[in-house]
């Protein structure tokens, strides 16, 4: 039973949210070939492939048939899922609060500490005192 469920869900999600329902359109392709066929003895599947979906469609008698084969026109379908739990509450404005404006005490106000004179780390410095 969970097999069967597990193969009914991954179908309804092919063929409800990808190009995979196009496939059930395969008996028309088949069924246009026929005719085409009947009309001109020697089309061969490649140049009818050829002539329906990389050649420039003209409108002619059965311009509408040809639209109606796999991939020629996109399904588009859109699918969502329910939510559960309340909706969200809509809200036409912000209100703005203003807070009481106070002073406070900013603790790195100072030089930053690669300035001051005794760090450690810092880049040598030229003296003019001679070496003895």
């Amino acid at each position: 039973m969970k097999k069967a469920t597990a193969i009914f869900l991954l179908l309804v999600y092919l063929f409800g949210s990808t190009d995979a329902s196009q496939l059930l359109k395969f008996p028309l392709l088949v069924e246009h070939f026929r005719k085409h066929k009947q009309e001109n003895t020697h089309l061969t599947l490649q140049a009818f492939l050829k002539l329906h979906y990389v050649d420039e469609q003209p409108f002619d008698d059965d311009y509408l048939q040809d639209m109606q084969l796999p991939f020629k026109t996109p399904d588009i379908i859109c699918m969502t899922l329910p939510t559960v739990g309340p909706p969200a509450p809509v809200t036409l404005f912000t209100p703005v609060i203003e807070l009481p404006r106070e002073d406070y005490l900013v603790i790195n106000d100072g030089p930053p500490p690669y300035r001051l004179p005794d760090v450690i780390l810092q880049p040598p410095k030229s003296s003019s005192a001679p070496l003895s």
